[in-house]
Parts: C-alpha cells; structure tokens; sequence
C-alpha cells in the first residue's frame, strides 16, 4: 500500500479525514468483458474501494464504493486527465450495462482519456446499500390527515436510522465530504495525477465538494443541473420559472394554440388551484375514491401523463394542464399510486441533509410566493431531516470558489435543478465558460450532446485539452411535438 498522511478538515464539528491512500483504503479491481452489438466484446474493469465509513475513525465499520474503469480507445494520449463521472441523486443504483450503453454513453467519453465511474457510498451497488423501509399504508379505507403522513414521513426514517446504526454503521459518515474524500481516493489508487469531473445534478454537487475539498486532484470539471452547495432544497420561484419557459413555447404550438386558455396554461392551472380551493374534486376510478385537494393539484405541476424532469416527458404537460381546466381528473386520479410509499436510502438523507439548507434560504423558500402555484418544496426535507441529525452547518453551504476551469451547461426549462440555481453559482466560478441550453431539461448536457455534433465535439475538446474555444454561449433544442389535449 502507498503511504501518506491523513488531513483533517472540521466541518460542523466533526473531523473528516481525507488520506492520500494510506493504510484506511483498499481498492481491488477486476476484469470484466462486455458484450457489444456487433458481436465483439470490449474489456473494462471493475472493482471496489473499501474505506472506513469515517475515515477520521479507522476503526469504524468499512464500506465498499462501486467502482468502473473504461480505458481509452487506443492511439489516445496516456497523459490526458480521465473524467470521473458523478452521478445524481442521490440515489445512483450503479452501473448496469445493457448491449448498447457502451456505444451510445461510454465510447464518446473515451476518445481522448479513461473514463471512470463512481458508486455512491451507501447506496445501489456499493454496500451496504442502506435501503429504508416503506412507509405503511393506513388501514383499508381510511386515509390520514397531513399531519399524520408528517408523523408516518418520520416514524419511517428514525426506524431506518435506528436499523442502520443497529447494525454498526456510524452514519454521519454519509456525508458529500466523505463521498469526495471516496473520489480523491480512487484517482490515487488508479494513479492518476489530475482528473477531469463529469459531474451533474447530485453530481455536481458532490464534484464541487471535490474541487473545495480536493482542489489540486482536479485538472477541470464539466458540470450541468447544478447543485450548489445550498441548492440541495428546490426553491419554488426557480421550479415556476422554469414551467413558465416551458409554457411560452407551447403556447407557440400550432396543436395547442385554439385550446390555450386566456392568460396561457400557468394562469389556467393557478384557476385550477383557485377552483379546488373552493371545492375540493372527487373522482371515482375503477372502484377507488380518489380526492384532490389544493396541494394535490399542486403536487401535478411537473405533469402526470409524464414529469417534465426530462424532454421526453414535455409533450404531454400542456395537455395534462388543459384537463384540469376543463375539470378531467381522471387520468391525474389514475396517476395517483396508492398503498405503501417508498423511502430512499438512509445514504439519500444522511447526504441531502448533510448539505441542508441555511437559514437566509429556509426564510426565502418559505416567503416564496411561488409555493402557491407548484407546492411548498421545503416542507417534505424538513419533515424527515427532522429524524436524521446530519447536518453539516452553515460554513460548508458558503464560501465556495474555485479557480478550477469549468464549463457549466443547463437547461432553461431545468425543473428538478432550476436554472436559477447555475446564475447564481456563476461568481463562485473564476474560470467559468456558461452554455445556457435553451429548451434543455435536466439532462441539458446530454441533450445537448445529441443533438449537436459540433456541441459534442467541442465539450470532448474542452476535457482533452481544458481549451473552451469552440464552445458556444447558447445551444437551442429543436422544437417539441406537443401532444393535443386530451
């Protein structure tokens, strides 16, 4: 094993040890062959870091992160950073590979350097995954107040925290330092001097604790749907701006323009909202009561036929908005799932309240005058971070900067990561090139990458290079087909 010295850092009163692969971490990587649709097969490699779930305490039960090693294809310059690849969440299942994802998401990557993937420490294929269980459902027939359902969100999750630590696992360690000390401890063991991050929604939250906690192992960093380090909770005005980006092009439809309603699609859902206010809706499907009350409707903003999270799920969200002004519910009743409600993963809360929120923020998000059209986004975080005593405090949600090169790309019509949040990370980045996707989602960067092969070809340069010359100031998605109403 190589030798070095463990650094603490204190965040909130704890110490988080980030050690240069010494004694505390093991990673073991195997060979693994992949089947490719041509028949072929291509030769990777995956592996495990085993780490103490506190590094500041060596003898604190260890966990394994999920680890993937694409090498470059081959005449590729062996001194070109790799990009480590940061998924989102959090809540990552890990990499399972079909016969196509090679092609189509791994081999654009791995032009010009490796291509290293990272699980999520608590979570999916690095173990333990700390799953929680379900929230029971109440007794057949009845239904229970939001009260109750406060009650049964916390019930739910100090079970969860009491089976985890019952089981020998000090959960403050699932926490995004921690995660980033996992990242900086897998480029040592690879050998790698500097590393490129790929990092989006989640993702870019953790690559920034990265660049904060672990600046010299980062060459640059491309990030998208971000996630600052106070982003963690949605705030409405951000998510309302976004539908309403979303709502001025559909109202440019040539199959939605004789059903727009006067005042467009959000002034008619802010008349649903109004309507129920009044008078509560009550539909009846196959036998099941279903009841719409404000907040349920509030809680359809994002769609029903499909969420509007991604591209592929906007053609449908003009026309799940015209059903309810003109009083259909029952496709949105058909939407509602009944029985039990599935939790995340003690690593989720433990990592999302870690990062929190801070006070100034908290005291805006609920002022917003946003909440009354898409819902008080705050309120389910603060409900079950109540049960999970992981915050990380005030200093880890500011003062973050970075002289790192980056390249940021988001997407206007943003819902789960709103384009706000990228304008107001922007002075936080001293070498920053913007690429606002207009019309892009949460995937922006990707979609972008899809469908401009100039695009692709100049984000690949930037990453090969750290020269964001060719890159554009905005990228303009195709047009939706809207669907027609229902």
């Amino acid at each position: 094993m190589i030798e070095s010295v463990c650094q603490l850092t204190i965040v909130a009163g704890f110490a988080f040890c980030a050690p240069q692969n010494d004694e505390l971490s093991t990673l073991e990587m195997d060979i693994v062959t992949l089947p490719l649709r041509d028949g072929g097969h291509v030769v990777v490699e995956r592996g495990n870091l085993s780490v103490p779930i506190v590094r500041a305490n060596p003898e604190s039960k260890r966990i394994t992160i999920d680890v993937w090693r694409f090498p470059a294809v081959e005449g590729a310059d062996p001194d070109t950073p790799p990009i480590f690849q940061l998924n989102g969440g959090p809540g990552w299942p890990g990499l399972e590979l079909g016969l196509g994802d090679y092609e189509d998401d791994i081999l654009p990557l791995i032009q010009h350097q490796d291509l290293v993937i990272v699980g999520q420490r608590g979570i999916g294929s690095s173990k333990p995954d700390t799953a929680c269980p379900p929230i029971p459902a109440p007794p057949a027939g009845e239904t229970r107040t939001p009260e109750q359902e406060d009650q049964a969100l916390v019930a739910a999750c100090k079970a969860c925290r009491a089976h985890w630590e019952a089981e020998g696992y000090d959960l403050r360690g699932l926490n995004v330092i921690e995660a980033a000390g996992d990242v900086d401890d897998i480029r040592e063991w690879l050998g790698y001097d500097q590393i490129t991050l790929w990092g989006g929604s989640f993702g870019s939250h953790w690559s920034m604790a990265v660049m904060r906690y672990h600046p010299e192992a980062v060459a640059r960093a491309v990030l998208t749907g971000m996630e600052g380090p106070d982003h963690t909770y949605d705030m409405p005005s951000g998510v309302l701006a976004s539908l309403e980006r979303l709502a001025a092009e559909a109202e440019l439809s040539s199959t939605l323009i004789p059903h727009i309603p006067e005042g467009g699609l959000i002034e008619a859902f802010k008349t649903v909202i109004e309507r129920v206010e009044a008078e509560p809706v009550v539909v009846e499907v196959d036998g099941e009561t279903v009841r719409f009350d404000a907040d349920d409707v509030r809680s359809l903003a994002l769609g029903y036929t499909a969420r509007v999270s991604s591209r592929s799920g906007a053609p449908t969200w003009p026309a799940d908005i015209l059903a309810l002004y003109a009083g259909d519910f029952e496709r949105a009743a058909r939407s509602r799932s009944g029985g039990t409600s599935n939790l995340p993963t003690a690593s989720f809360f433990m990592l999302d309240c870690g990062s929190g929120i801070t006070p100034e923020r908290l005291e805006k998000l609920h002022a917003d005058p946003a909440a009354r059209v898409v819902g008080d986004l705050g309120h389910w975080y603060e409900t079950a971070c109540s049960a999970w005593d992981s915050d990380l405090g005030d200093d880890f949600r500011a003062g973050f900067t970075t002289d790192i090169p980056t390249v940021i790309v988001h997407g206007t019509w943003d819902t789960s990561t709103p384009f706000d949040n990228a304008i107001e990370l922007l002075p936080s980045f001293e070498d920053l090139h913007f690429v606002i996707v207009e019309g892009g989602s949460h995937g922006a960067l990707g979609e972008a990458m899809r469908f401009s092969a100039e695009f692709r070809a100049a984000v690949m340069k930037f990453v090969a290079t750290g020269i964001p010359d060719d890159l554009p100031e905005e990228v303009v998605m195709p047009p939706v087909a809207f669907a027609p109403p229902y």
